[in-house]
């Protein structure tokens, strides 16, 4: 059972720390949030993307349950697309893509969580 809670660990970091690296070599940042609309829109594609690869990874190779791993991706894109709506309306910047993104985003978590239940 703790073996289960360490694997937790480094899926939760890659799923951070991922998007970020890829933004500081290939955009202008590692941190989200001093990124331009566009950027971090392809920040979070990238956040996305590598979120369901190892959602899939994790399903596919470990003991750890995808149902488990997708509800704590869930909290954390969440917390991510929040704040930074929240910083988009601050500088009145436009947020429905981001909200749209966040929305898709959200109900494919949704469906992990719920395929893994019911394997």
């Amino acid at each position: 059972m703790r073996l289960k809670h360490v694997m937790l660990l480094p899926a939760m970091a890659g799923y951070l720390l991922l998007p970020c690296l890829y933004g500081g070599l290939f955009l202008s940042s590692y941190i989200p949030y001093h990124l331009a609309g566009k950027q971090f829109l392809v920040w979070y594609l990238v956040h996305m993307a590598s979120g369901h690869l190892l959602l899939y990874l994790a399903d596919r190779y470990t003991s750890l349950k995808a149902n488990r791993l997708s509800n704590i991706f869930l909290w954390m894109t969440l917390i991510i697309s929040v704040s930074r709506m929240c910083q988009g309306l601050y500088h009145h910047k436009p947020i429905l893509f981001l909200c749209l993104l966040t929305g898709v985003n959200t109900l494919l978590l949704l469906l992990w969580k719920r395929n893994g239940m019911v394997a």
